[in-house]
């Protein structure tokens, strides 16, 4: 068996009334596939990359043309998906298992893959790398960046991150600085303890993080199953920049709702957003939280 180590890169709509809602809710739209190739002892063995022209989001959201210095331009140069995915599946092989860095990566690849009457199945049995360096290097903390991992492993970072072939390198280059043997062995164990995180996304421009809450654009979120607007009421603020909520959708799912406001240089916030999976125990302990502050009152 091999393992390949994947990054990719997607573009975002640029509003939300030109978000594809159906057959998913299309938060990212595939525009480059990097990939490493490994075998077993994760020794090198191949390198892959590749362009996608997309289908729906053709022109570049501004925030993902300045991180990964693609253009709208640049988008008309690649293969459409179906074609991409066939080249980089016939590259995989028959046995392989992908490592990421987070878990974006292959719920984006599933979106894409349904959206394109594709099996949305397809690498779904994968490493999440940065538990493995968490549990090894960073104290079990469960944020930490690529990069931030290089430069903790005294990686030299001296190509352009956010380029999928680079940031799949960079990966396979954390890899080798960690005890994977032991961390794939105790990887079931690691992942148990984690929820996926099912949407992710920014929402640059936000005046205040105290107030971010009446702020519709941070607000109006769909539900990843059915597509709906979540019906949020209330939120719970642990600072003045990391809030949280449950929320039950009507199609029955529940949530765990985060927003988190990080400064910006131009005097404002960038709120990121994150929805995932819920208990019902988590939904309890929220409920009497909201109860407890509004008999406070």
């Amino acid at each position: 068996m091999n393992y390949i180590i994947l990054d990719m890169e997607w573009n975002q709509a640029i509003s939300k009334a030109s978000t594809v809602r159906s057959p998913v809710l299309l938060v990212g739209e595939i525009i480059q596939i990097g990939a490493i190739k490994t075998n077993e002892n994760f020794e090198l063995v191949d390198k892959f990359k590749i362009n996608v022209r997309p289908k729906f989001y053709k022109k570049m959201n501004p925030y993902v043309e300045e991180i990964t210095g693609i253009s709208s331009i640049d988008l008309t140069c690649g293969e459409t998906f179906p074609q991409a995915f066939r080249r980089f599946s016939a590259w995989c092989g028959d046995s392989f298992r992908f490592i990421t860095w987070g878990f974006d990566d292959i719920g984006i690849l599933s979106d894409n893959l349904r959206l394109h009457g594709l099996d949305s199945s397809f690498g779904r049995n994968y490493i999440n790398l940065q538990l493995i360096y968490n549990r090894q290097i960073n104290a079990n903390q469960l944020q930490c960046s690529l990069s931030a991992a290089a430069e903790k492993l005294g990686i030299p970072i001296d190509v352009q991150v956010h380029d999928a072939a680079n940031d799949a390198y960079l990966t396979y280059e954390v890899c080798q600085k960690l005890d994977m043997v032991l961390g794939v062995a105790e990887y079931a164990e690691l992942a148990a303890k984690i929820t996926e995180t099912l949407f992710k996304d920014a929402v640059q421009n936000v005046s205040d993080c105290r107030t971010m809450i009446r702020d519709r654009r941070v607000t109006d979120l769909m539900c990843p199953d059915c597509g709906k607007k979540l019906p949020i009421k209330d939120w719970i603020y642990s600072n003045s920049k990391n809030c949280r909520a449950v929320i039950r959708c009507e199609c029955g799912s529940l949530y765990s709702v985060k927003l988190k406001a990080v400064y910006t240089a131009n005097g404002k916030y960038t709120v990121l957003r994150t929805i995932s999976v819920a208990s019902e125990a988590e939904e309890t302990e929220f409920n009497v939280r909201i109860e407890r502050r509004k008999r406070g009152r």
